[in-house]
Formats: structure tokens, sequence, C-alpha cells
């Protein structure tokens, strides 16, 4: 409630209209398409009523929209963007305030680490959730778009497509598990190496007046080499396992819907169907892709939330600047006493 408060609900309702605005303005296209497609299939002037707009309204509007949508996603994007880093850098500074001030009995109850890793990783949970929470809340509003106007297109061979892309969830977590591991290894073995390569700067006259150059250069080539490892290893998982799920899904999905249009219909499947069908699960792919992202997101910054809440509820220091003039110096002193603007008292020697 303060973070809201403080960076103010209109900026982000604000950044989620936009990008909601831009959401339905992205189905547009795909209505100018099947018209522009059924005209072409048999061009008469009386088709023109059928059509969105008169066709070379239809090419522009296709230049159009497109523009619009990026336009308004960029926009809010920015806005999220500028949200998200305020809120991490607000965070980070009080984190930092509490530090200073949290009392001895506060501070037996953490350590330096778990601060430092609530001023980086708990912070960063925060910016990266607000920068998915337009992809989070329109994914549901696209899904049951598209799907209404898929199955306007093909009929019941849609949940053939909606029965492989709920398959493809399992596998898109286990996906995002596996690259969330890898990354905390490689944190691990990067830790570890700067650790290392501290401990030898700060101890370097004992090292070389032993001569132990060499076994400390050994450990050091070891910990990169497992640091490469952990990089290859999650460079190789996180395109073979993008490309699975954004790249062929979107092949292999209109493939299964066309081949049960025509096993069900017995129909023969025109341009503007198959087209508009393939448009539609294009659009469709990138919600059910950032939908669970979005959600584990928010769980994630749920989480950081309490972690940073229950530091900042641990006791501090009780204040001991005095604003009152003491009784002994009023009667003692040599010098004379001032007052500055912000009613604090301070002595001025005479000399």
């Amino acid at each position: 409630k303060v973070l809201w408060n403080a960076f103010g609900y209109w900026r982000v309702w604000y950044a989620v209209f936009l990008y909601v605005l831009s959401a339905l303005l992205q189905f547009m296209p795909v209505l100018i398409l099947t018209n522009m497609v059924g005209y072409f299939e048999s061009p008469d002037p009386d088709n023109y009523p059928a059509l969105l707009f008169h066709p070379w309204g239809n090419v522009v509007g296709l230049f159009v929209f497109p523009v619009l949508v990026s336009l308004l996603q960029t926009k809010s994007q920015v806005i999220l963007n500028h949200c998200s880093i305020f809120i991490r850098t607000s965070v980070s500074a009080l984190l930092f305030s509490k530090a200073l001030t949290i009392s001895a009995a506060g501070r037996a109850q953490t350590s330096t680490g778990q601060v430092v890793n609530m001023m980086s990783n708990d912070t960063q949970q925060l910016q990266r959730f607000l920068q998915f929470v337009g992809f989070t809340l329109v994914a549901p509003i696209q899904i049951v778009i598209s799907l209404v106007l898929i199955y306007r297109q093909v009929g019941n061979a849609t949940w053939v497509g909606v029965g492989f892309m709920i398959a493809l969830v399992p596998v898109n977590g286990f996906v995002f598990s596996k690259v969330s591991q890898m990354r905390r290894r490689v944190l691990q073995y990067s830790d570890a190496r700067v650790k290392m390569v501290n401990e030898i700067l700060a101890g370097v006259r004992i090292i070389k007046f032993y001569a132990w150059e060499g076994p400390f250069g050994k450990e050091v080539a070891r910990l990169r080499e497992k640091e490469l490892q952990a990089l290859t290893t999650l460079a190789y998982t996180t395109a073979i396992g993008f490309s699975l799920i954004l790249l062929s899904a979107p092949i292999i999905n209109p493939l299964l819907v066309f081949l049960a249009y025509i096993h069900i219909s017995g129909e023969s499947l025109d341009a503007a169907t198959a087209f508009t069908t393939i448009a539609l699960f294009n659009i469709m792919r990138f919600p059910f892709a950032f939908l669970p992202m979005g959600l584990l997101q928010f769980a994630q910054s749920k989480i950081a939330l309490r972690r940073i809440s229950k530091y900042l509820m641990l006791s501090e220091l009780s204040g001991y600047v005095v604003h009152e003039l003491p009784p002994a110096v009023s009667g003692t002193s040599t010098g004379s006493i001032k007052e500055n603007g912000d009613d604090a008292l301070f002595i001025e020697d005479d000399d």
C-alpha cells in the first residue's frame, strides 16, 4: 500500500489501459486480412460492403494499426519501467537507511548477506513484477478473444489447438524452472570466483612470499571453468527451450487444427480461414508464454515484500539528539548560544 500510494495507482493503471487498448487493436489487422483474402478470392465491387473498408483502406489499415499498437505498447512499457526503477531505488534507499539505524538486537536477527540479498535480488523481483504486470493482466483478454475468433473460423477444431497449448504449459514451467536453477548455479560460481580473487588480492604478499601463485592460479582457473560450463549449459537450455515454446509451437499448432478441421467438417480449407487462424494463433502464443511467467513473478514479489517488511519491522536505535538547552550549560558556559532555523541549539566559543 505504501508503494502504491507513493507512486500512484493512476500511473500503473494508465499504462495497463494503454496495453489493453493495444491488445484490442492488435486484432484489427487480422480482421482486415480475413476480409482482404476473401475479397481477392472473388474480386467483385459488390463485395465492398462486406469489407471493413475499401480495399485500399484495408491496405492502409494494415500499416496504421500495427504502428498504433507499437506506439501504445512502447508508451505503456516506458511508464511501467519508470515506476519499477523508482520503486527499486526507493526500497533500496529505505533498506540502507534501516541498516544505519537498526539496533543490536535487530542486527542479531539478520545478517549482512541477507541485507545485501534483499537490496539486490528482492528489489529486482519488485522491478520485474511491474515490467510483467501488463503482459499478465492482458493475457487472459487476448486468449479469450483469440479463441472466440478462431472458433468462428474452424469450429470445434479449435479445441485441438487449445489442448496442444495447454500441454505446453508444463513444458514451459519445466524450462523456466531449469533456467532459474542454472542462473542460481552461475551466480554461486561467480560469487566463489570473486571471493577467491578478493582473498588473493588481500593476501598477495603472503602468496608471493611462499610462492603459492601456481596453486591459487589453478584454483581460480577451476572456478572459472565451472562458471563457463554453467553459462554454456544455461545458454543451450534457454535457446532450445524458447525455440521449442515460442518458435516451433506456432508452426505445429495450426497444422493440428487444420487436420482436425478437415477431418471434422469434411470441407476444403480456404485461404481466408488458413491465414486468419495462423495469425490468431501467433497472437495467442505470447499470452500463453508470458502468463505463467507473470504469475510466478507475482508470487516471488509477494515473498520479497514479506522479507523486506520483516526486516523493516526490526527494532531501531533510540534517538539521542536533544533539541533543548542543557541546564548546566546556561550558567557556566563562556560561549554564546545560538539557534538555527531548525530549532536546534549549538554553542559557539567566544575565542
